[in-house]
């Protein structure tokens, strides 16, 4: 926890986050899909909603810190799950040094994203789960078992996959269950769905469009645009697959387990290995793969690692280094990209909210009828003056280019490249923020600050450099 709290103030900016803080903040004005564009499932924002008023002007630290915690609390919940499926002490602490020290953890639990509640979510259903299956616990926990995993896919889809492969597992072993406990199984899952459900009922186009198409057609898109269109393709997918998951425990526990595939399984065993193939489908999908998409993979994996940490080779030097060289390697890249920030004692959280307060001080009270534009909505967001519903989703459908019509977009409450200089003129912001997304790419020579940028200087408004040094504020002419 303390490790997750030093990144928390000392890691670096993910511009992923702008989307995850701006849809909690935009809670306070209507609800995702309906009233603003989100592009995952829903439980996120309709869970820390609350957070939206009670930490309105530090929204931004604080949901990094309720990752942080609830990273911590996904570790607590391997080491539980590991104990009930028969792990020793010694075993079931492997298993959470090894998720601990993975870089998808400590990536989840230091950024204001998505990963760190639906990690939570799946292993605690799993520690339930393991009990239910094992009959430590009464048949009750199978309900709360169903709504934590369809729970997880609420908030992240990706966790859709190992969330149906309890589902089979529950439905190929229903006597050794028991009908009263895949029954209640199901009805948890139902029960975890509902978010989804009732969100997609309020605007089913907009939200197909957030958790399917978006994922489906706007990577591709974009990488093919600046010539990346082999990122796409599966050699180098298997490369970063293995990097990622030799970024901590997960490459050693994976061809540990693959060195036992033909032994007789437990039926707790069985669980396991159906969750992680389903995991390693998940974490396989998406394309270009990153470290946070091993998140529905690598709890169950660990679990079952520790159900081997007792064999002999584990138990001596070889096997002890194995384990240690991993652990190493999961912080490595952690450490050079927080270290220079912590031995300089430069925050970029704090940097970002010094310029928030700049921001307020430029800005009079008496536009805050008005809204402020970015596609850096995490600089932003604890700001007095309320974001641009448009633009919530940060950079990410400003870079779309033949995905939606200019209609969908205006129905969708979002801007497109195609749509934003006639939405900028339809309703001027009091104010936009530049600077956060000034990379230049084949398809963005400018960075994808620039288009706000040159609406901004055509239509006369000023540039303000704030005290971070990178970001600029354009005030209205006066």
């Amino acid at each position: 926890m303390v490790l997750l709290l030093i990144l928390v103030a000392f890691g670096p900016l993910d511009h992923d986050e702008g989307q995850y803080v701006g849809a909690v903040a935009m809670m306070r004005y209507g609800l995702p899909y309906r009233d603003f564009a989100y592009l995952q499932t829903p439980l996120q924002p309709l869970l820390f909603a609350p957070l939206a008023w009670g930490a309105k002007g530090w929204l931004f630290p604080a949901l990094r810190v309720v990752n942080a915690v609830l990273a911590t609390g996904a570790v607590a919940c391997v080491w539980l799950a590991a104990r009930r499926a028969g792990a020793s002490d010694r075993g079931a602490a492997i298993a959470a040094l090894a998720l601990s020290s993975s870089h998808m953890l400590l990536f989840a639990g230091s950024v204001a994203r998505n990963d760190a509640l639906p990690l939570l979510l799946m292993t605690a259903g799993l520690a339930v789960l393991i009990g239910v299956v094992r009959g430590d616990t009464g048949r009750w926990s199978a309900l709360l078992a169903g709504i934590m995993l369809a729970g997880a896919a609420s908030a992240k889809i990706s966790y859709g996959l190992p969330a149906a492969a309890v589902g089979l597992f529950a439905l190929l072993h229903w006597r050794s269950l028991g009908v009263a406990r895949v029954a209640l199984l199901a009805l948890g899952g139902g029960i975890g769905a509902l978010p989804t459900i009732w969100m997609a009922a309020q605007a089913w186009d907009a939200a197909w469009f957030g958790i399917i198409d978006y994922s489906i057609k706007a990577p591709v898109e974009w990488r093919t645009l600046n010539g990346q269109a082999f990122m796409l393709d599966w050699p180098l997918s298997l490369v970063r697959m293995v990097r990622y998951l030799a970024q901590g425990c997960g490459l050693i526990a994976l061809i540990a387990l693959l060195s036992i595939a033909g032994r007789r399984r437990r039926l707790v065993e069985v669980l396991l290995d159906m969750v992680i193939v389903a995991g390693m489908v998940a974490a396989w999908l998406p394309r270009p793969i990153y470290v946070q998409y091993l998140g529905p993979v690598l709890p169950a994996l660990f679990i079952r690692f520790a159900l081997l940490a007792d064999a002999p080779f584990w138990r001596q030097g070889l096997g002890h280094g194995l384990i240690v060289l991993c652990v190493v390697a999961g912080l490595g890249e952690t450490a050079m990209k927080v270290g220079g920030n912590i031995a300089s004692g430069r925050s970029p959280m704090l940097a970002v909210m010094r310029d928030v307060w700049a921001i307020d001080r430029l800005l009079p009270a008496d536009l805050n009828s008005r809204v402020s534009t970015t596609v850096s909505t995490e600089r932003i967001v604890d700001a007095a003056l309320p974001i641009d519903r448009r633009f919530v989703t940060g950079p990410f459908l400003l870079r779309t280019r033949n995905i939606l019509s200019p209609h969908q977009a205006r129905a969708f409450h979002l801007t497109t490249s195609a749509t934003l200089v006639e939405d900028l003129d339809a309703q001027p912001p009091a104010a936009i923020l530049a600077g956060g997304e000034g990379e230049r790419e084949r398809a963005a020579s400018g960075g994808l600050d620039a288009p706000l940028e040159q609406w901004a200087r055509r239509h006369g408004y000023r540039p303000v450099p704030l005290p971070s040094g990178r970001m600029r504020l354009y005030l209205p002419p006066r």
